[in-house]
């Protein structure tokens, strides 16, 4: 597999040819306006054979951006929660259930147990391809499952997990000072439990004074953690190739 890492969550799979995207976002400006200010641009030039998305919320789910880059025939699949929400927005999706692996082309795909920090529908996804395999992990925060998922799959090439730790103070969401995603202990700890060879941070690099707080010091955090660890991590820029063993 050949992995570019786009903005915020988003992240473009290349297997022999055919593209797969996750959480693949250009627009970020609706509702809290929670993204990057100048997101990778990528429907231009992108025609994808797959897209998976983890969740609906906005920095993860760009409708306008997927029908410019779904070719004609290409899957959108989506977790069966959430699948009446797409299909209202004017797709015919591939709804799976949590643990149901699908086959698309050359790639294998499985969404597994996520928990939102807000209560809203998740999953994260298993995705295979080459004999190699990867997680997508979404903005899930902790879980119990995590063990679980450690021992129904044997070995990760690498994981991609939020690390910001976000505390918020968005609409419909009464604050607190509890984490909605991954802090940095906690993305550490997940890539241990699932025997991962590396840790790809995502979900972070975005502070909004009042709304969003990303977690203080996140990314000393994040080394400090994964040498107490032993947890290889690879920072990658968005836009930039992700290097597997």
């Amino acid at each position: 597999m050949k992995l570019r890492r786009l903005s915020w969550a988003g992240l473009l799979i290349e297997s022999s040819g055919q593209i797969l995207l996750i959480d693949a976002v250009e627009n970020y400006q609706r509702g809290a306006g929670i993204g990057p200010d100048s997101p990778v641009q990528f429907a231009g030039n992108t025609q994808a054979d797959v897209v998976l998305v983890t969740h609906l919320h906005s920095d993860h789910y760009d409708a306008d951006a997927i029908k410019a880059v779904l070719k004609p025939g290409g899957a959108f699949v989506v977790s069966e929660e959430i699948a009446a929400e797409v299909t209202a927005d004017g797709f015919e999706p591939v709804s799976l259930a949590l643990g149901g692996s699908l086959s698309v082309g050359n790639f294998t795909i499985t969404p597994v147990y996520a928990m939102d920090g807000v209560g809203d529908k998740q999953v994260s996804w298993v995705i295979e391809a080459d004999g190699q395999r990867i997680l997508h992990g979404g903005d899930t925060m902790w879980h119990n499952q995590f063990w679980a998922l450690g021992k129904a799959w044997d070995h990760f090439d690498a994981i991609f997990l939020p690390v910001n730790g976000a505390v918020v103070n968005i609409p419909r969401v009464s604050p607190t000072l509890i984490p909605i995603t991954l802090t940095p202990i906690q993305a550490v700890t997940v890539a241990r439990l699932l025997h991962a060879d590396v840790l790809v941070p995502i979900h972070y690099g975005f502070h909004k004074e009042g709304i969003y707080h990303q977690f203080p010091q996140m990314e000393e955090e994040v080394d400090r953690e994964s040498a107490a660890q032993q947890v290889k991590v690879q920072w990658v820029e968005p836009g930039n190739e992700v290097i597997l063993a």
